[in-house]
């Protein structure tokens, strides 16, 4: 199946069966998928909780829309949006993304300086905001896409 062909594919699962759990390969195959997808200016702006005890469900399933399936899945994913931008944060993603591509540190400092103005400027609101409707839209993209191009 084509790339254009999976994204076409659409499903919004509204029962699970208890007794079938996601394979924990497939859980990390997720991650990275969450972990690759584009995000606003490559930051990452999120942490990804995966929830698997039982007891922890249970409790989240007073917010939820669909409690049944809170309850049921084998997994709940939680993005948490970073509450706003740092300096830190931002130099702590691309100091680690020159590290993993053995570049040396600074390498992107113009760019950050750039972000740093931008985001540093903006009451936390407006970065709460940003992180939770852009970056995390995105990032449910591409692990949804790359589940369906899995299966």
């Amino acid at each position: 199946m084509s790339l254009i062909e999976n994204l076409n594919w659409r499903h919004a699962v509204k029962a699970y069966d208890p007794t079938k759990k996601v394979d924990e390969k497939d859980i990390d195959k997720i991650i990275e998928a969450a972990r690759l997808a584009p995000t606003s200016s490559g930051l990452q702006p999120f942490k990804l909780i995966i929830i698997k005890d039982q007891s922890i469900k249970e409790q989240l399933v007073q917010g939820a829309l669909n409690p049944e399936c809170m309850r049921d899945c084998s997994h709940v994913l939680v993005f948490a949006a970073w509450d706003k931008y740092t300096a830190e944060r931002i130099d702590n993603v691309y100091n680690f993304t020159t590290d993993a591509r053995e570049l040396p540190r600074g390498r992107f400092d113009s760019y950050t300086t750039k972000l740093k103005d931008i985001y540093l400027n903006e009451p936390a609101e407006n970065n709460f905001t940003h992180t939770a409707r852009q970056n995390l839209y995105c990032s449910r993209i591409g692990i949804s896409t790359s589940c369906r191009v899995a299966h």
